[in-house]
């Protein structure tokens, strides 16, 4: 009977001690069993979760469906719902023709608006005259330069209540000629005329201002200019646009006279060329028919040298005048008559 190497019953013991050793494999083999372990107990939780979304979903449907399987009572139409025929030929539109339309009228609105102008009544017209009549105009012979019409009004507000502003424009060519020189480019004024709603506080303002410089601030643009100005004695602001409106008219006058001539000169010069073409087509015409002419005498006769076309002449024949005195060698014959009655006298 052969004896016993090892106990049995610590073999168990020894190969659990074997396995307590590090091993690297081991230990990433078991982490990533972890790992499994873990992603299935998830999904098996989201199975779950899924099945329970699916069980409320389906129940879900059969309510709506038992709802939709339920008669609905009719309702009366109202007053905006159209019949069957009528829907059958309501054509829906664009909700741009919509807008556009909403457009239109808007703008035709606002156009009769503007046209719709109410004329002045006896009392606003008496009203308005009596006002023009307290007004004062002061004109001013210098304006300094590049001074806009507010910065004008500004400057004498003070003075009284001004109504309106009217300056005269540099003239366009030497503006020109300043910007390309180098000059300011901005726009200048010459002379002016500023209405004063009253006739005292323009003399006041006019009697104060003339000759005095402008003033201010020390460093203003305007400190060192001169005032030049004068109350224009009876004169209206309706006057200024009278002179105005004659002179654009006298301008508008020369303008069409100077159209005219231009149009009679075209005119004249194409009747002209239009004559020069017809006398020349009537020279090569004759010359033609001469040539065809010289052509046919040439077969029976010797052919005569062509040369220049003779020009057609046109005579005219004048009556002479003649007188109840006919002088012959200074003697005026006389009748029979007239004879015999001189000879009984004399």
């Amino acid at each position: 009977m052969t004896s016993r190497k090892r106990n049995e019953f610590l073999d168990h013991e020894l190969s659990d001690e074997e396995d307590v050793g590090y091993n690297s494999e081991d230990q990433e083999e078991s982490r990533g069993a972890r790992s499994i372990k873990r992603r299935r107990v998830d999904q098996d939780s989201d199975d779950d979760s899924q099945a329970d979304f699916d069980e409320d979903y389906e129940g879900a449907l059969d309510k709506t469906s038992a709802i939709a399987a339920k008669p609905v009572p009719a309702v009366s139409k109202g007053r905006f719902e159209l019949d069957d025929e009528d829907a059958d030929d309501f054509v829906p539109e664009d909700d741009d023709e919509d807008d556009n339309d909403n457009l239109e009228d808007a703008t035709d609105a606002t156009t009769t608006k503007e046209k719709t102008v109410k004329p002045l009544t006896q009392k606003q017209l008496l009203k308005s005259q009596k006002a023009a009549k307290k007004t004062g105009v002061i004109y001013i012979s210098r304006i300094p330069p590049f001074m806009k019409p507010a910065t004008l009004k500004h400057y004498l507000t003070p003075y009284g209540e001004i109504g309106r502003v009217f300056l005269t424009p540099e003239d366009p060519v030497a503006q020109k000629q300043r910007v390309r020189n180098g000059g300011n480019k901005k726009k200048s004024f010459t002379d002016g005329w500023v209405e004063f709603i009253n006739k005292k506080d323009a003399k006041a303002a006019a009697e104060t201002l003339n000759g005095n410089i402008i003033g201010g601030k020390k460093g203003n643009f305007y400190h060192d200019d001169m005032w030049n100005m004068k109350y224009l004695t009876g004169f209206k602001w309706s006057h200024l646009t009278e002179q105005i409106a004659n002179e654009n008219a006298e301008r508008a006058a020369r303008l069409r006279a100077e159209v005219a001539r231009t149009r009679r000169e075209n005119k004249s010069f194409v009747e002209d060329v239009e004559r020069s073409k017809m006398l020349e087509g009537m020279r090569a015409k004759k010359a033609a028919q001469a040539d065809r002419a010289g052509a046919a005498q040439s077969s029976t006769a010797p052919a005569k040298p062509v040369g220049r076309v003779r020009e057609l002449t046109r005579d005219f024949k004048q009556n002479e005048v003649k007188s109840k005195r006919i002088k012959d060698s200074g003697k005026s014959e006389q009748s029979e008559d007239v004879q015999r009655v001189l000879s009984k006298i004399f």
